[in-house]
């Protein structure tokens, strides 16, 4: 019987390659993910801020980011803050209760910040392509 040898040594140049470039898009993407996240966040508060109302007054304060634990890349998390005030009332203000219609104010803070979020993604992708 023949024997049969199996090597990819030659595929580890590659995957080093592809190591590195993933951390340098990593590390092009974490000031625009940053820069992002601080966007959405000000938005966010904007809009809530003008639909809250008395009843929501320290709603849009509890409106924060923060940047998480992530071995993928940069990564950040927005939105209303269970520990401060009213920020335990989120979903009542962003989807609605039974005693007010939503308010989606994350969500038209996230339609103007998607196509700036998915050009500035097409940017970095691109310099990595070319």
């Amino acid at each position: 019987m023949a024997d049969v040898d199996l090597d990819f040594s030659e595929l580890l140049p590659v995957a080093a390659e592809i190591e590195r470039e993933a951390h340098e898009v990593a590390q092009e993407a974490y000031p625009v993910t940053k820069k992002m996240a601080a966007k959405l966040q000000r938005d966010w508060r904007r809009n809530a801020r003008s639909s809250a109302g008395a009843h929501g007054k320290h709603y849009p304060r509890s409106i924060t980011s923060e940047q998480r634990f992530s071995t993928d890349g940069p990564d950040w998390e927005v939105g209303p803050d269970r520990a401060m005030p009213q920020g335990g009332m989120g979903r009542g203000f962003e989807w609605g209760s039974v005693h007010q219609p939503p308010h989606n104010d994350m969500g038209q803070a996230m339609a103007t910040l998607e196509p700036l979020f998915e050009a500035a993604a097409k940017k970095i992708a691109d310099g990595f392509m070319s």
